[in-house]
């Protein structure tokens, strides 16, 4: 019967009891309508269907604990499936937030690149003007310091140049009085300076024969240098001078006196060219006026030499 054979049919206990109620009686009908035999052999069936129905019994207890125990771990599944839920809900959240951190950090990454590519662009432009400004002013440096070892070879040609014509006009009027004649160096230029008792009578503008003498030594030196520019200055006391005629203070007698001179130069044959002749009077003087040593002194005549200089002047005009 279904009823014995089902063993998972879910039943509660009391119905179990009836069914064997049931099969009971069916025994004893069954007792009273068949013969021995035939009892026996339903008695057999009978025992057979009670201890099926004893298994199925038990087997059904299993499965109800087995039921039990995996309805406590689908409640355990349910919740840890709700705790799942929730975290990963937490966690797609937080994965969002990260997501959304890491594009914020990526795009500002992007633009520090862009921003340091564009500076270093910059850098480099600017490195590459420097580097050439650099370059020009060295170049330039290396010119100016080319020109100034020019002008310093120049000058040392001068000085040496003036030196050796202060030699030699020195060796030419060596027989005169130092109180007559003095020879400097001063400023590149050579002063030749000629006191007035060696060349003029007071007042005079006729130069004596032994200021001639010494003119003629010195132009014998300064004929032999085209080169040479020749400055002669006529200079005075402050005593007043009272002439006649065409010489009427000290500015004509300082300019004559200088004229005179001149010509004697260039008849010996110094270049007209190379000679200026200028009167200074009283106005540069070396001593004080308030002596008669003083005005000795300041009554004289400076023949100026000067080295020509066009090679120096091409230089301080290219710079």
């Amino acid at each position: 019967m279904a009823i014995f054979a089902n063993p998972e049919n879910d039943m509660p206990m009391h119905s179990y009891k009836i069914a064997g109620f049931v099969s009971l009686l069916l025994c004893c009908f069954q007792l009273a309508c068949v013969p021995a035999k035939k009892f026996q052999d339903e008695q057999t069936r009978s025992e057979q269907y009670r201890n099926k129905l004893s298994d199925a019994l038990a087997q059904s207890a299993l499965l109800q604990k087995e039921k039990d125990s995996m309805q406590l771990q689908l409640q355990r599944m349910s919740g840890q499936a709700g705790n799942l839920r929730n975290d990963t809900a937490a966690a797609g959240e937080q994965y969002r937030q990260m997501q959304m951190r890491y594009d914020n950090l990526n795009a500002l990454y992007e633009k520090t690149v862009a921003q340091n590519e564009q500076l270093l662009s910059h850098a480099s432009s600017e490195k590459y003007q420097l580097n050439n400004a650099l370059s020009q002013k060295e170049q330039e440096l290396a010119q100016r310091e080319a020109r100034v070892k020019e002008l310093e070879g120049i000058l040392s040609r001068k000085d040496s140049a003036v030196n050796a014509l202060k030699k030699r006009i020195t060796d030419a009027l060596l027989g005169f009085d130092k109180s007559d004649l003095t020879v400097t160096n001063k400023n590149g230029k050579i002063y030749v300076s000629l006191a007035e008792k060696l060349l003029f009578r007071s007042g005079s503008t006729v130069v004596d024969p032994k200021g001639v003498d010494a003119l003629h030594k010195l132009s014998s030196v300064l004929k032999k240098d085209p080169d040479i520019h020749v400055m002669v200055e006529g200079h005075t006391d402050d005593v007043p001078l009272h002439g006649t005629g065409a010489m009427k203070d000290n500015w004509d007698l300082s300019v004559l006196r200088a004229t005179s001179i001149t010509r004697i130069l260039a008849d010996d044959g110094v270049a007209p060219q190379q000679i200026t002749a200028a009167g200074r009077s009283k106005f540069v003087p070396v001593a004080g006026n308030d002596t008669p040593e003083g005005r000795a002194l300041n009554r004289r005549t400076e023949i100026i030499l000067t080295p020509k200089l066009d090679e120096l002047f091409k230089i301080l005009e290219t710079d």
